[in-house]
């Protein structure tokens, strides 16, 4: 299958256009799940995902390889809620956790989506606070949090953070012992 086909069977109506990186494509009300499954059986590689926050909701560029050829993707949702890849694509398991984990994304499909770079106990969205959302954050919650760590931590995690903070009774003026 051709890239003109892929823009066709996909309902895309704008040009591919030629840039420095590959071809790229705007794709207005993209079914993501279509995309995957006709680019999987066009035999080309998934790359990766970007996730880049639009007003009112996200860009998501869908990176493939096709024949050397790097293909990127764009779509635009409302909201922050799109469909999972994993069962069509595996690999796209982590991306989805990151984008989880960053951005709050929700991926309808799936069971469930474990955090990938945060803490599981952490709230989504790492890159979508704000300084008003981090000003309301209560002090006690982090104190919570830190102690809630160091009860987690072992003999061993202990000992370490001990050796890279030394001990105030290892201070000398002459310096090492």
């Amino acid at each position: 299958m051709g890239l003109d086909g892929i823009r066709r069977d996909l309902g895309i109506v704008a040009p591919w256009e030629r840039r420095r990186d590959g071809l790229w494509i705007e794709a207005p009300g993209l079914d993501v799940r279509a995309m995957a499954r006709l680019l999987r059986e066009a035999q080309a590689r998934w790359v990766t995902m970007t996730v880049v926050p639009a007003p009112g909701g996200f860009r998501l560029l869908y990176h493939w390889d096709m024949d050397g050829l790097l293909l990127s993707i764009a779509t635009t949702i409302g909201g922050a809620r799109v469909d999972s890849l994993t069962d069509i694509l595996p690999a796209a398991d982590w991306v989805e956790r990151e984008m989880r984990d960053y951005y709050a994304l929700d991926f309808a499909g799936r069971s469930d989506t474990p955090a990938l770079m945060l803490r599981p106990d952490d709230r989504p969205g790492l890159f979508s606070r704000t300084e008003d959302s981090v000003r309301d954050l209560d002090p006690a919650d982090l104190t919570d949090r830190a102690e809630r760590d160091a009860d987690r931590a072992g003999p061993a995690d202990r000992a370490a953070q001990d050796a890279d903070h030394g001990d105030a009774s290892d201070d000398h003026a002459g310096g090492v012992r």
